[in-house]
């Protein structure tokens, strides 16, 4: 295969990559469970300087459903819990203490919000707009690189063959990609989803010995 439609094909699937990278953060940022991920928007005002998260503070996950951010410094802390709060108001915010080099520190712990039946739904048709919207995107770059290379090769068909045949091939790649993406975080907002209905069974105190049983039929309601 000539270098330059090599060089093409790259540019191709760098393109539909850029778009399995993009919803896969997207993902991330559709907070189910714990994902560092998450704080990436967070700007962090510090003496009229804007910085990053990682900038001003550790971040641990300290279990699937919470987020641990460890100020550097005690004069981080209002700072980050303004900027957080203001990227990520869902987040359930509590103050914990810690130490430090000897130093007495506090901490913000993050709970990622519970996931009731309303925010269930939300979630799911944002998970199956945004696959929709990046399997467009990738679609366009197929087609457009499809119909670029068939111009250019028109007089050479063993050679167009070659490229459509490498297209398709990435095409699919990145399709099967996303679809599992897709999957994946739908099975994350069942899973989130059937752990607040636990929750709520044992706080109006269930019968242990029957609890599959009314899950399940909580589940199907």
């Amino acid at each position: 295969m000539d270098l330059f439609f090599k060089t093409k094909l790259n540019s191709a699937e760098k393109k539909m990559g850029s778009y399995m990278t993009l919803l896969h953060f997207r993902y991330q940022n559709l907070c189910v469970k714990a994902e560092p991920v998450a704080l990436i928007p967070v700007d962090v005002h510090v003496f009229d300087e804007i910085m990053n998260i990682e900038e001003v503070a550790e971040v641990a996950v300290t279990d699937d459903y919470h987020l641990a951010i460890i100020p550097n410094t005690n004069d981080y802390l209002q700072p980050i819990l303004q900027a957080v709060t203001f990227a990520h108001p869902e987040f359930k915010l509590s103050m914990k203490k810690t130490e430090v080099a000897d130093e007495d520190r506090e901490y913000l712990e993050y709970e990622m919000p519970e996931v009731d039946k309303n925010r269930r739904d939300f979630l799911n048709e944002a998970v199956k707009s945004l696959h929709d919207e990046a399997q467009m995107k990738i679609d366009q770059v197929y087609t457009e690189e499809k119909a670029s290379c068939a111009q250019l090769l028109s007089q050479s068909p063993q050679d167009l063959d070659e490229v459509n045949l490498e297209l398709e091939r990435m095409h699919d790649d990145t399709l099967k990609t996303i679809e599992g993406l897709r999957d994946d975080k739908l099975e994350e907002i069942e899973d989130g989803y059937e752990r607040y209905l636990s929750e709520q069974y044992n706080l109006e105190g269930g019968d242990n010995n029957s609890s599959h049983d009314v899950t399940q039929s909580m589940i199907i309601q």
